[in-house]
């Protein structure tokens, strides 16, 4: 088995994934607020026809040829998994606070390196293993595990982040086929919505006035967070980059503070700063960087990827 080489311009990969889960955190906090309104899987059908709009112009802007693919089962995997992963998070929410929701929904990256390794038999670098060690030890303190973690909401918030392990890498490997990444998010927002407008429709309940702003919100982070979240991994590999969605950990947490009025505990502080630790061991350690000012170095790209 290989070990996974780091891209050339892994910084700048985690730089993009950094901001792309600020905006996947605006959606989240959008859909916390609006919990008991409106059903879960209606939200998820306006979100992902929302974010349809958005992008079919850049997908389709040289025709409908631009949408032939070779490799539509990786497609349908990672659309798939993806919006399990939203609907399950979402159920989460209604049934937990944001925070404990995300840290359980962002367990993603402790099951993606047994999903790769299962999927492309390539073995995981050790410096991976430490982050995400030190990264969970960090989410088992914020969540401070106890009877709680048999209830629904934990349950429906451990699959949601075991179905954005298969979601993250199944992306990864499209990437690695060289897909234009509107190509990939017109599949993805398309599915989604195919998948969720039964449901949808059966359970329909009208938005009122005040609430339509922010569905839309919801539909715009998403589709802002998804092309960001897509570019990061041409830049970088799911080992490498998985462990940064512990970020969205601080993200709800500081939303909770500054908007729902929710001050984190000494626990959550303790908890975030080993999420944080844990997201930067594997580059400092892998890179090893002479200066600070290194770190944040992009170099020039060898190619550019296919948009």
């Amino acid at each position: 088995m290989r070990h996974e080489q780091i891209p050339p311009r892994l910084t700048f990969g985690i730089s993009i994934a950094l901001i792309a889960y600020i905006f996947f955190i605006t959606a989240s906090s959008l859909v916390w607020s609006l919990q008991g309104h409106l059903p879960t899987i209606q939200i998820i059908f306006i979100q992902n026809c929302i974010s349809l709009v958005c992008i079919s112009p850049l997908a389709l802007r040289k025709g409908f040829q631009r949408l032939k693919t070779s490799v539509f089962p990786l497609h349908l995997l990672r659309d798939i998994a993806g919006v399990a992963s939203y609907y399950l998070y979402f159920i989460a929410i209604s049934y937990l606070n944001l925070t404990d929701a995300t840290t359980l929904n962002y367990s993603a990256p402790f099951f993606v390196p047994f999903i790769w390794w299962i999927w492309m038999k390539e073995k995981i670098d050790l410096h991976v293993w430490w982050s995400i060690i030190i990264g969970f030890i960090g989410v088992a303190v914020i969540l401070n595990p106890s009877t709680r973690i048999f209830e629904e909401g934990f349950v429906f918030g451990l699959c949601a982040g075991i179905a954005s392990a298969v979601a993250f890498v199944a992306l990864r490997i499209v990437n690695l086929k060289r897909e234009p990444m509107t190509r990939t998010l017109f599949y993805y927002f398309l599915v989604s919505a195919i998948l969720t407008a039964p449901f949808a429709g059966i359970y329909w309940v009208h938005p009122e006035g005040s609430q339509w702003p922010k569905v839309i919100g919801i539909g715009l982070a998403t589709v802002i967070a998804q092309m960001l979240l897509t570019v990061a991994y041409r830049y970088g590999t799911a080992s490498y980059l998985s462990p940064l969605g512990y970020s969205t950990v601080i993200y709800a947490a500081i939303s909770s503070w500054l908007i729902f009025g929710i001050s984190p505990t000494i626990q959550s502080v303790i908890g975030t700063v080993l999420i944080v630790i844990g997201g930067t061991l594997t580059y400092l350690l892998k890179k090893k960087p002479e200066t600070l000012s290194e770190t944040f170095t992009i170099p020039e790209p060898k190619e550019k990827p296919p948009l």
